[in-house]
């Protein structure tokens, strides 16, 4: 279930659900009352004033009446957009004799305006302004239209052809920008129109000083048109012209060389710089002209004004063995075009250099604190080293600590708000003052900023983050997250501790504000509670749809948070669920399916399916009668075997304890790097009557020299400071390698194993399972491998979904219930 933004009184609320076969189904529900309209295969549409809905669907347009019901239906739409503040609705459709008319219509479907030809539109930022595109015959023209009178159009531009335009809006409607290929020229050129003045400027290359030879303008999805905040500046993509290849070409041989920055593959996946892309920039009121990247300076952030550009090569410290080598960092002034560095040997990870949205400062991390770079007076401060607060924490699966990151900035960059491991911190930029926001350290809950669902994937501009303005005077919302396993919502408040407004044990997310103070939705779930959706209103919680209702009639297991601790006697948790309909008079079967910390899923409602990437359904497992525990696992430096070994040792003993399980009916299994764990465990342990390890690492020697087909790197930079965290080379530490290396260790396996990996995976060679097989094969050991054409690191065709999850469970059943009747497994054995 998806949720979607609400309407504005915080009546109505719009999601989709989402089946397996595709077939989505978009609903609009009154939250009150539970009045539903549904709409198949309906994207995701807008709630207009005079309380109507309007959403595309399947080439239908449906502007719905949400007090009568009534619907208008319009056939044939091929795209609409909105116009809130002139209550227009913008439709391009395509009549019976296949040309394409545009139609401007107010909020209750009456016609306001019918235009012939239309190819394409764009509606402007604020809704004030439509730019389209005339298809005749005679010849072609670029329109603007004034929504707010509906006066006659302003022809922008007339030729005999106009293809395809990529217009770029300034974010306040004052100008407009706009790429488009003149009379089927190959090169594209590059136009600014100023709205208010009614003024079209052409950009000339001819009349600029710099223009590189043989390039010309393009558009990049990368590289995209944009005008400034301030509409003095446009930032485009430039290319190299394409150069017929001489014919004295003897050979494709692939030159590796030592003193390379990149190796090869590597190269070529980053792309070569005579194809590069470039982004420049074209100052139309003084006409002047720059590009901006080049092979020297490929990267680049804008600050938040766009009067400032911080450029940066990461080949700088290459070769270098981490994923992403550091750089240096240089400003560059886009008046002047001056360059001056001011910072060296910093990470590359743009989530930890983030301009302010004003575009004084730069904020980074160094040196374990975040500091803030003023442009203005070229000075560093450290913000963070007086708090005594650590300000990193364990973030992400399979790395080390690392930042915990930035909620925002306060207005005109007076503060900028940072997340240490629970809490939430302002800094005024100047370096004087802090203040603690919220006090989720006692009580070891986490706070974070609550972000509108809606918002999807992260927000880019160019190869930077951009990063949003908080108002800390007015209520801010917050998520909270306890390691206890519950989760919800508070409020802030000016000047006032975090005030709870719903937190409760369960997993909660997708949160939806509406304009209505102190009404929000959200959706809840739990293992064995399907996700619904709930709306806070005033202290009152109601449930406004839950889905799955035919859960009800089945048997399901539920979950169960558990503490254990491995040798080092550290506290670790992990989920216990339960086989569905359980008996205490009876023993049962367990899987232990591992990662790293998996903990956080003790809620996380699974749909029983065999259609699974990783052939692995928790809920399945459980309605066929195991106990599922998935434990969490602390890697040591340099010992990712062991350490993982004695975690899942300690957490499958914890379980024995509770004398729920048959001990000696205990199976285990992983995919990727849980994989390598259940590999390299099952040859040091004999806990175990049965493992699957799926897309796995079994020799860190030869990985650590394997070239990884996706990113073109070598693979040795997972060995560094993540995942395998060795720290060294295998000639530094060969004993260290060999001892954490199942393949090692293949003769002293007693588990049987079965084996399964994409033939294409790109993650993980797919050698490193077949050099396993051969070396149970060789060692006389019981096991099978399952090679998957045409798959990558996950399996994503549905027939080898299901199989690998049939023989998965097979597997299991074979030795854990003694299904010995599974004729492919006792002929791959006997």
């Amino acid at each position: 279930m998806e949720l979607h933004k609400p309407s504005s009184d915080g009546m109505w609320i719009s999601y989709s659900l989402i089946y397996q076969n595709d077939l989505d189904t978009l609903f609009v529900r009154n939250s009150l009352n539970g009045k539903t309209f549904s709409f198949a295969k309906g994207k995701e549409g807008s709630f207009l004033k005079k309380k109507s809905y309007v959403s595309l669907a399947d080439n239908k347009l449906f502007l719905l009446s949400l007090d009568t019901g009534n619907t208008v239906t319009i056939d044939n739409v091929t795209e609409y957009a909105v116009s809130s503040p002139t209550e227009k609705l913008i439709i391009l459709q395509k009549t019976a004799n296949g040309e394409n008319i545009l139609l401007i219509k107010n909020f209750t479907g009456q016609t306001i305006k019918e235009i012939l030809r239309v190819a394409q539109f764009s509606l402007s930022p604020k809704g004030g302004y439509l730019l389209y595109r005339i298809d005749t015959e005679a010849n072609d023209s670029l329109i603007l239209l004034n929504l707010r009178n509906s006066s006659n159009g302003i022809a922008m531009l007339e030729e005999e052809k106009i293809s395809n335009f990529q217009p770029a809006w300034q974010k306040e409607d004052h100008t407009v920008s706009f790429v488009a290929g003149i009379n089927d020229r190959a090169e594209k050129t590059l136009y600014y129109f100023n709205v208010e003045e009614k003024e079209l400027k052409k950009f000339d290359p001819s009349s600029v000083s710099g223009f590189p030879e043989n390039t010309m303008i393009t558009s990049d999805i990368f590289r995209k048109l944009m005008v400034s905040d301030d509409s003095q500046r446009v930032f485009f993509a430039l290319k190299k012209k394409k150069i017929t290849a001489g014919k004295n070409k003897t050979t494709d041989v692939e030159i590796w060389n030592a003193n390379d920055k990149w190796i090869y593959p590597q190269q070529l996946k980053e792309g070569q710089a005579e194809n590069a892309v470039n982004l420049s920039i074209w100052l139309p009121l003084e006409n002047r002209f720059s590009v901006l990247t080049s092979e020297e300076y490929p990267k680049i952030m804008l600050a938040g004004k766009q009067e400032y550009a911080i450029l940066s090569n990461p080949k700088d410290y290459e070769p270098q063995f981490d994923s992403e080598g550091p750089r240096n960092f240089y400003i560059s002034n886009l008046k002047t075009f001056e360059k001056k560095i001011f910072l060296e040997k910093q990470s590359s990870d743009n989530s930890l250099l983030i301009p302010s949205p004003s575009g004084r400062y730069v904020a980074y991390f160094r040196d374990d604190n975040w500091w803030v770079y003023d442009i203005k007076s070229k000075t560093h401060r450290n913000l963070t080293v007086k708090s005594g607060r650590k300000f990193t924490a364990v973030q992400r699966i399979l790395t080390p600590e690392i930042p915990c990151g930035i909620a925002g900035w306060t207005k005109d960059d007076q503060e900028i708000i940072i997340y240490d491991e629970y809490d939430l911190w302002a800094f005024t930029t100047d370096g004087n003052n802090n203040r603690l926001l919220t006090n989720g350290h006692q009580s070891k809950t986490v706070f974070r900023r609550a972000k509108i669902s809606s918002k999807k994937g992260v927000d880019y501009l160019y190869d930077g983050l951009n990063t949003e303005i908080l108002d800390l005077s007015k209520s801010n919302y917050l998520t909270a997250t306890s390691n206890d396993g519950k989760s919800g919502f508070y409020k802030l408040d000016p000047g006032k501790p975090p005030f709870k407004l719903v937190f409760k044990d369960g997993y909660t997310d997708q949160f939806q504000s509406s304009s209505i103070d102190d009404t929000f939705f959200y959706t809840e779930q739990k293992f064995d509670l399907p996700p619904r959706l709930l709306v806070y209103n005033k202290k009152q919680i109601k449930t406004v749809f839950q889905s799955n209702p035919q859960h009800e009639k089945y048997y399901w297991g539920y979950s169960e948070l558990i503490e254990f601790s491995n040798s080092k006697k550290e506290l670790l948790k992990g989920v216990l669920i339960y086989p569905a309909h359980y008996d205490p008079a009876k023993k049962y079967p367990m899987i232990v399916y591992i990662y790293e910390k998996q903990s956080d899923k003790l809620h996380y409602y699974r749909n029983p399916s065999l259609l699974n990437e990783n052939g692995f359904n928790v809920s399945v497992y459980s309605s066929e009668g195991y106990f599922v525990l998935l434990p969490d696992i602390t890697l040591e430096k340099a010992q990712p075997g062991i350490s993982a070994l004695d975690c899942v040792s300690a957490a499958v003993a914890k379980i024995i304890s509770m004398d729920i399980v048959k001990k000696d009916n205990i199976g285990i299994a992983g995919h990727s790097f849980g994989g390598y764990e259940s590999s390299f465990i099952i040859t040091q342990s004999h806990l175990f009557s049965a493992a699957v390890a799926s897309g796995s690492i079994t020799d860190l020697n030869s990985f650590y020299y394997t070239v990884g087909k996706q990113s073109g790197k070598p693979d040795m930079w997972r060995f560094k400071t993540e995942q395998w965290m060795m720290g060294k080379a295998p000639f530094e530490i060969p004993d260290a390698y060999d001892q954490n290396s199942p393949i090692r260790f293949a003769d002293k396996i007693q588990t049987p194993v079965l084996l399964w990996t994409g033939r294409e995976d790109q993650i993980v060679d797919p050698k490193q399972s077949i050099e396993f097989y051969l070396a149970l094969r060789r060692a006389s050991k019981k096991s099978i491998m399952l090679l998957y054409p045409k798959e990558n690191h996950l399996i994503t065709d549905a027939g080898n979904q299901k199989d690998v999850a049939v023989r998965m469970l097979q597997w299991f059943n074979y030795f854990l219930k003694d299904h010995k009747s599974i004729d492919w497994i006792t002929q791959g054995l006997q």
